[in-house]
This record gives C-alpha cells, structure tokens and sequence, in this order.
C-alpha cells in the first residue's frame, strides 16, 4: 500500500497533537496539547520525533490532507485558546495530499479546529522528492536521519543546477558526490557512455580522482610545448581556422581587431593548401615596406625570422641594414660613403646573400606556429601598406605571442576527436596562467555547445552536462583584467548555454563561493539549488533575490548550516528541504580538505 495512503488511514489519536487555532492566508496557527508537548512520541512501537522549527505536519480538514512546515513557535497569549494547550506553532501550508500523492501549492486552507498530526518519518522523503522510479540518494534528511536524501533523476540532471557555499562548507563535496553518484548508476550502460558527456571545468585540481575511469587533462603553461608527455585536449583543424576561436582567445574587438583577424584566417587557409605566397621575395617586400613603420614591425619581423629558424640571418640584417629616423628609409653602411634609399634586392642580398638554393621551410612548424607566422606576415604588410594602425592592432597583436604559445601547450590538433572510452572528462585549470583562465574554459564549452546546437534534430538524443567549479572565475560580472566589451561576450556566451540550452540537451551546473559575483541572470535561470553556509551578506541578499523556491523560514537558516549540511530547493523538490549530504569515500573526495595544522607543526 502507498506509504501516504496508509499513513492517512492510519492516523489516530497517539499522532494527533493539537488543533488549528488562527488562519491568516497560508500562515496557520496551531496549538499543541499540554500532554503532546513532548519531544518524542511513542508511535506503533517506535520512537518518533515530535513537531519543532522545520517539521513537517498534517492538517484534517473532512477528507482534504493538508501538509504544512513549521515556520516559528509562541508563548500561549490568546485568551480563547483551551487550557489543555501550551505551545503554539507557525505553520506554512505547502501542498496537498491527493489520490496518494503529495501535490505542491495552496489550493486547501484549514479552518479553525481542524486537527493536527505529527507525519510519521517514513512518509517525509516522499512528500519532498517528486515520484520517480530513477533517483540517486545522496545523503540524509536533517532532522530525519534514518531516511535517504533522494532525488529524481529526470529532474535534476534535465535541468541548470547551483552549488553555492562558503569554503569548508561541503559545496565540493556536494558538487562530486552528484555525479559520482550518476556515473556510478548509469556506468554500465552502453547508452550512457554513448548518449551522455560531462564536462568538468576544475580550477583548483580538486576532482582529477572522484571519477574511477574519466580523462584528466592537466592543463599546465608552464611545460614545454615540446613536452610529448603533457596531456593536452583534442580539438580539430576545422576549430582553429574559426574566426571566432582566435577572437575569443585574442580578446578582439568587433570594429577593427576581428576584421583583421578574419583576413588572417583567410590567408591561414591558403597558406595551409599552398604556402608559395610565403617565399624570400615576400619576406624582403614586408621589411622594404614597412620603412617608415619599422619601429611598429621590428618585434614581429623577427619573431618570423626565429619561427622559420633563420634567426642567424636576421643578425646579419640587423648588423648590416641602417634606418635613418630623419628620413625614415634604410641604409647600408659602405666603407666610404653612407648609402640611402636601400633598395628591395638589396635587402634580398643581405638576407639571403644571393643563395638561389636557399628555401622557407614550414615543416617543422606546428598549425599554432602556422597561425602565429601568418597572423605577424599580415600584421607587417598591411602595416607597411597603411592598411592598419598600431594604435588599432597593436593590443591583439602585444596579446598573441604569449596567448598562442599557451594554445600548443593545451590543445593538439586531432582528426577524430571521440574518445569513448570515458564520457567524463576532468579539466584542471590549476596551473595555467591567470590571463588564461577564463579564456580556456570559454573556448571549450561554446565548442562544445555549437558542435551539440549543430546536430540539429539528434540534439534530444544525447545531453551534453557543463560543471563549472569555482564558476566566480568565469562568470563574474566584475573584472579588472578585461575590457567591458570582451566581459559581456563572455557573459553571454554561457547566458545563452543557460537560457537556451535545455532546448540542445545541455545542461549547466555551477559552483561558487562567491554568487554575489556571478551574473543575476545566469543564477536566475538555475532550476536547482543546494545551498551550503553562507555568511557574507552580499551572498545572502543575492540569493534571497534571485532565488524563488526559497521562504523567508529557509532564508534564515542558509547562515547557521553545519558543515556538509545545505538546504536543496527546485524543480526537483516539491519544496525546501535540509539534507546532509554523505562524504565520498576517500579514495574519491576531492582534494579540499583543510591543512591539519597541529599535525604538520608538530
């Protein structure tokens, strides 16, 4: 028989323990018998938790079964209210029972008399967790601990999810054992190695170890881009012949920098079917041309010198090849006469010293280093023909040394991409550089949500998950490293993934520290939400805003959670509940425990 069903039949007068006395719109008023005033009551040979602040109780009115939470308690001030009564309790209606399931909102309100009951624990994980046969438990329900903290698959993972909480709170914890727990059920199935992919974006190296079988990608700027043993992240030729991936990584801006590097991708391309534009006598043309402008072009003349690995030569230009700053040309120093107005051959000569056999050789660059040559070839060419400023360019172009030497260090250009041997996939972002931090985790999730909006009609057959620990990092609507242009294109783009997404299969989860930080839009469209201790009052009043599952009862208590402890709200709840999430075993928690300082001080 359905545990509400017999629950409701078989209330009686041990778990009766007071009467309606006030009703004002969904705030009831109730008081509790001198004899019921106790905080246990012995029920069918068990001992069970009497009503207090966060119960959840009963009302009868005829045959309608009224659920209510406790919201506050009273002194007994009423005159009218019976002797046999001591204590009154606030209770807000939540829902109904009805044919055998709980029905969440205000559709019944008790009357003055009506009866209250206490509800047995059996029945509380089912008033809260809608009714699903899929469900994963990941803890107990505070106050309740002998019942699980279950949720319903379908609505949690279909759906934008939050994580937030002070450091030391358990938000990590909570964040690991979700999908632990999603990946330990549905493991062994073909379908959802085949039809699910999980995105894990780890910016402080906590979860390389929750996942028994995941691929980590360690992302490090500090290795060598010749380091054949660093793991970097696969992505295609087709990604880096995007327009839009070297603008997202150049930080370029709409009116002059991504004009520019679009005709750069055209001339990448090219250059990757047919390099002839790119020979000895366009080399000298670029240094001839740039003349008056040298002082723009010297950096990047030279750094294409060092890529084609002639730098030797590009001494000997520099020993030999004058500038006169009064008339801006070049010259060559002569033994008995200064020579001005050095021609283009001239320049040839003293690169190449009239050597016909001497060839450009580009096998030995990598597509980044490919990229790099034409973008800084482009660069001194239309500089020289005036086609661009320094003032305009310059920024993107001071930008890309560092950015595109980062680039080889963290992806390799692969022809098949799928690895199927884990659709988890971990990306510690720990020991890359801070300018790339933010830049990195956008570039992997817009590909990734492009490639599943593309799919088109196959998008609802497969979902895509994107979790953004730490996710202040990368949705903070402040920032002082950034232009407000380039901010508000990353904002947007994963404004877009959680207004839209749902309708691909892609689904975001983020965790933060600090959601006072993160963009009110985007915590405005989560549809779940478990949330840990916060202190700082910014955080509190942002989630008290933005938040509309939560009550004012379960506002207060965000600030007084015990650790491990967080109130789940959502889609996925018929209303707010407490729950202690249970600690991974060790083997698979993440690396967020605190130092011992007794022990490594003694």
């Amino acid at each position: 028989m359905n545990c509400f069903w017999r629950f409701i039949m078989e209330l009686n007068d041990v778990l009766k323990i007071g009467e309606v006395c006030e009703v004002s719109g969904r705030m009831i008023k109730a008081g509790i018998y001198s004899e019921k005033n106790t905080e246990y009551l012995n029920y069918d040979g068990a001992v069970i938790k009497n009503v207090s602040i966060g119960s959840f109780v009963l009302i009868r009115k005829g045959f309608a079964n009224i659920v209510g939470k406790v919201e506050g308690e009273y002194m007994k001030d009423n005159v009218g209210i019976p002797q046999d009564i001591k204590r009154i309790i606030g209770i807000g209606v939540l829902g109904t029972i009805e044919n055998e399931k709980f029905v969440h909102g205000v559709t019944n309100l008790p009357m003055i008399g009506n009866s209250v009951y206490v509800i047995t624990e059996d029945v509380i994980s089912k008033i809260f967790a809608k009714n699903a046969t899929d469900k994963v438990t990941l803890g107990t329900l505070i106050g309740y601990e002998e019942y699980p903290f279950e949720i319903n698959v379908q609505e949690l993972l279909c759906s934008h999810i939050g994580i937030f909480g002070n450091t030391g709170s358990g938000k990590s914890n909570t964040l690991a054992k979700l999908y632990y727990e999603v990946v330990r059920k549905y493991g062994s199935s073909a379908n959802f190695l085949n039809n699910a992919k999980f995105m894990i974006i780890d910016f402080n190296g906590e979860y390389a170890n929750v996942f028994d079988n995941a691929n980590i990608y360690n992302f490090s700027t500090k290795i060598s881009k010749k380091n054949k043993k660093a793991v970097r992240y696969p992505i295609s030729l087709e990604d880096i012949t995007d327009g839009e991936f070297w603008s997202i990584i150049l930080e370029a801006t709409d009116k002059t920098q991504k004009p520019f590097i679009e005709r750069c991708i055209r001339k990448f391309k090219k250059f990757l079917g047919d390099s002839n534009d790119y020979n000895k006598d366009s080399l000298s043309s670029i240094i001839y041309n740039s003349n008056d402008k040298i002082l723009d072009c010297r950096l990047y003349i030279r750094e294409i010198f060092y890529l084609l690995g002639i730098k030797d030569r590009f001494s000997i230009l520099e020993e030999k090849l004058m500038y006169n700053y009064k008339y801006k040309t070049f010259y060559t120093k002569d033994p008995i006469k200064d020579k001005y107005g050095t021609t283009k051959e001239e320049i040839y000569s003293l690169i190449f010293e009239n050597d016909e056999n001497y060839s450009l050789n580009f096998e030995n660059l990598d597509y980044f280093d490919k990229f790099k040559l034409v973008l800084y070839w482009n660069y001194c060419e239309e500089i020289g023909k005036s086609f661009i400023t320094k003032e305009h360019i310059g920024p993107l172009m001071a930008r890309s040394n560092n950015r595109i030497d980062s680039l080889s260090k963290l992806f390799e250009i692969k022809d098949v991409l799928d690895d199927k041997t884990s659709n988890v996939n971990v990306i510690s972002l720990v020991d890359v550089r801070v300018d790339m931090r933010k830049i990195i985790p956008l570039i992997i999730c817009k590909k990734l949500y492009s490639e599943k909006k593309a799919s088109k009609g196959d998008s609802l057959n497969s979902s895509l998950h994107i979790i953004v620990d730490e996710a202040h990092n990368i949705l903070s609507t402040t920032s002082i490293r950034e232009s407000e242009e380039w901010k508000d294109y990353r904002l947007e783009c994963f404004e877009e993934i959680i207004k839209e997404g749902r309708k691909f299969g892609t689904f975001l989860t983020i965790s933060s520290q600090r959601p006072s930080d993160i963009s009110d839009t985007i915590i405005s469209q989560l549809h779940n939400y478990f949330i840990h201790r916060l202190v700082n009052e910014e955080d509190l009043r942002k989630i008290h805003r933005t938040i509309a599952f939560s009550d004012k009862s379960t506002n207060d208590m965000i600030s007084i959670l015990p650790a491990g402890g967080c109130i789940f709200t959502g889609l996925a709840s018929n209303f707010p509940v407490l729950a202690r999430i249970n600690i991974l075993p060790e083997a698979n928690q993440p690396r967020s425990e605190n130092v011992d300082i007794s022990k490594i001080w003694y």
